[in-house]
Formats: C-alpha cells, sequence, structure tokens
C-alpha cells in the first residue's frame, strides 16, 4: 500500500510541475496585454532621443488631424510662440513656412518630474518637446497634470489637441 501511494504522489508533483509550467511567450503576452504605460522621467535619460519616444511630428500634423495623433506619444521641434506659465507654453511653427500663424499646440508640463522652468527666455526660441497627445478636456487633462488650468487656457483651448510634457529642450536658433 505504502508503495502504491508513493507512485501516485510522485506522479501528482510530476504532472502538477509539468501543468504549471507554460511558455514564457504565453505568460508574457497575457500580462503585457493588461498593462499600461505610464511615463517616467529620469534626469539620467533627460531628454530621451526621438526616436525611443515617438515619430517627430509638425504642429501643423498634430492640429490639423490631431485624431491621428491622439494618445500616441510624439516629439515635435517648433519655436515656443507664448509663455503662459512655467508650466505652460504654446508651440508654433514659422507661419512663413506652413502659411498658418493662427495654429498653435498647448504644451502642459505635468507637476511631478524634473522638468527645466519654462519663462520668458524660452519665448521664440525653438524647443524640441516630447509628449503624449491627449484632447483637451479639462478634468481628464488636470488629473494629468497634477494642477489646475488657468480658466483663459481651459477656453482658449477645449477640444483641441494639447500636448502633455514628457521632455522639453531648449534648442539654439
Amino acid at each position: 500500500m505504502k508503495k502504491r501511494t508513493a507512485i501516485f504522489f510522485t506522479a501528482f508533483i510530476a504532472l502538477a510541475l509539468f501543468g504549471s509550467s507554460c511558455d514564457t511567450s504565453e505568460h508574457d503576452g497575457a500580462t503585457e496585454r493588461g498593462m499600461t504605460a505610464t511615463p517616467v522621467v529620469n534626469s539620467e535619460t533627460y531628454p530621451p532621443s526621438a526616436a525611443a519616444t515617438g515619430a517627430t511630428h509638425s504642429v501643423a500634423d498634430i492640429t490639423g488631424a490631431p485624431n491621428s495623433t491622439i494618445g500616441k506619444a510624439v516629439t515635435v521641434v517648433a519655436s515656443i510662440d507664448e509663455v503662459y506659465s512655467s508650466r505652460a507654453f504654446k508651440l508654433s511653427e514659422d507661419s512663413s513656412l506652413t502659411g498658418d500663424a493662427g495654429r498653435g499646440l498647448l504644451a502642459l508640463i505635468p507637476k511631478v518630474g524634473s522638468f527645466p522652468n519654462i519663462d520668458d527666455q524660452w519665448k521664440n526660441n525653438k524647443a524640441r518637446v516630447t509628449g503624449v497627445v491627449q484632447r483637451m478636456t479639462p478634468k481628464d487633462v488636470e488629473r494629468e497634470i497634477g494642477w489646475e488650468l488657468q480658466p483663459n487656457l481651459e477656453t482658449k483651448f477645449k477640444g483641441k489637441p494639447v500636448l502633455i510634457v514628457r521632455s522639453v529642450e531648449r534648442l539654439n536658433k
């Protein structure tokens, strides 16, 4: 009887071990589908390369066809047209190149993270800004950035695409 129990017990353990192992690609794929990406700002990798963070887009690409970029990471190289605060500024392209001086892309810097202080010295300078494009819905955007928007920015940019900044770098003229 002891021999029969020992064989049964050994077979049960072998079956349990065999059944619990699965191909790692199956396991990893199941995990990745349920995960969401949360960008982390790290001073060692600041600013990240454009290749690692998304394709380079123009302001006109984003403002002209926002549905194709909503929710995607993009890198934009453009002039800082307006500085609204140390965490909010408007990007625009040279109007002589695009023929459209009125369009701009609001860029918002989250409260958390290591970012340079944006001030009037940045105005009329080019910057490389990487971030995620969202549609301006004040409650959703405020939750993402961690601070309240100025009422004039809510009104001016409501329903338009905005760029939630992950990295920003001032470029030489």
